[in-house]
């Protein structure tokens, strides 16, 4: 079976074409900048990366771009990474029924995803209209997270009524790191207590025992947990109708701007790419320091929590693009925590660099480690595994009821 898996962002689309069960990466397509006159388009023609530089002003075009260039007529299924439908989880065929009901969340919840995620999924029907459009949702690793981890402390009948719970996303980076940590310590998944750490762009950390979710640093919807790079993440419930009520616009006006103008780019005031963020700050400028001490002092502090969750941890894992990439991050996170068993090797730290690696010195009762993620493999299996069921089963989120 032939399965093309796509990752969407709101600017790119990346594709890679396996063959299920052997789990072979067939080819691969990603283009950078979409609607603009100077889009990027690279993809693998028998094994070679070719690159060429063209006009791609909507994302119909960039869809219909990558199936010519891979040549795609015998494709079975598109697999999709969507985030956030009301209730739902798990891997889903993607019809109207699954996209009317991320379109129900994409205002408020998920703004910066389910929009783009609806519209891949219908330009991919437009090109492909035969063949079957799945997906697997981001929140379903944490769907078993105890209840009173995710209820809120609000009146209850809301909680009811609109299934309102605490999430977790980047659930395929934080399964897969797990597990693919697990082996490397030459231990089964269910005998450690682990938190990783998916840091990037967009970042969580997940405390994990035996295998099982128990929390994440996110919270109802995507604008919420760490610092992000342009959401605003964890704030006080009552700052939006405080600014409302200050005259600085409507509750959707201030939801937009905390959306699309927070997070490490509204601190640092120069964007939110750690590696710019090092530089300027090693450069003297204040802001650029200030929204890295805020970033590593928010993940410290959610480290330091999930430890007395679990009750002491074997292992912490560091993945996604600032986690496996910045070694300067990595250790202003570990340093100074000798009392607590973490004992960073700040040589094997500071050479590693998105590869697997233990990064812990040999005398740390917690095991440090950097992972590398691959969340397309967890796609593409997970997927698999539903459309060889040959039917539809539909896996709800746990909604409290009663």
């Amino acid at each position: 079976m032939k399965i093309l898996v796509v990752n969407v962002g709101s600017s790119s689309l990346k594709c890679q074409l396996f063959d299920m069960p052997a789990e072979t990466v067939l080819c691969k397509a990603r283009i950078e900048r979409v609607r603009s006159e100077a889009a990027r388009l690279e993809w693998t023609d028998s094994g070679e990366l070719q690159r060429v530089e063209i006009p791609i002003l909507d994302r119909l075009s960039a869809v219909r771009l990558i199936v010519d260039r891979l040549d795609l007529p015998e494709i079975d299924a598109v697999a999709f990474k969507p985030v956030y439908a009301r209730v739902i989880s798990g891997c889903q065929y993607m019809d109207d029924t699954v996209l009317l009901a991320m379109d129900e969340y994409s205002n408020i919840m998920a703004p910066l995803h389910n929009p783009m995620y609806i519209e891949a999924v219908k330009d991919f029907r437009c090109i492909l209209p035969d063949v079957p459009m799945v997906g697997l949702f981001e929140n379903f690793f944490f769907d078993k997270m105890p209840d009173h981890a995710t209820i809120y402390p609000i009146p209850w009948d809301w909680t009811q009524k609109y299934a309102i719970r605490r999430q977790g996303w980047h659930s395929a980076s934080h399964y897969y790191v797990n597990c693919r940590v697990a082996e490397l310590m030459g231990r089964k998944v269910e005998e450690i207590k682990a938190i990783t750490c998916h840091l990037g762009g967009s970042s969580s950390i997940a405390a994990i025992s035996g295998g099982v979710a128990v929390d994440s640093s996110f919270g109802f919807s995507t604008q919420s947990g760490l610092p992000q790079s342009e959401r605003s993440s964890d704030m006080d419930a009552f700052l939006v109708p405080f600014l409302v009520s200050q005259g600085e616009g409507s509750m959707e006006e201030v939801v937009n701007r905390l959306t699309f103008e927070g997070g490490l780019s509204a601190i640092s005031g120069i964007g939110f790419d750690v590696r710019d963020l090092e530089k300027a700050a090693g450069e003297g400028l204040q802001r650029a320091r200030l929204a890295i001490d805020m970033y590593v002092y928010a993940i410290r502090k959610c480290l330091g929590g999930f430890v007395f969750t679990l009750g002491g941890v074997d292992v912490i894992t560091f993945a996604g693009g600032t986690g496996e990439g910045s070694s300067y991050i990595r250790r202003r996170i570990l340093e100074g925590l000798d009392g607590l068993g973490i004992l960073l090797d700040y040589s094997k730290n500071e050479s590693c660099a998105a590869t697997e690696y233990r990064i812990s010195s040999e005398e740390s009762k917690v095991e440090v480690w950097v992972v590398p993620t691959n969340e397309e493999l967890v796609v593409v299996r997970e997927c698999y595994n539903f459309l060889s069921q040959g039917t539809v089963q539909l896996k709800l989120s746990s909604a409290i009821n009663r």
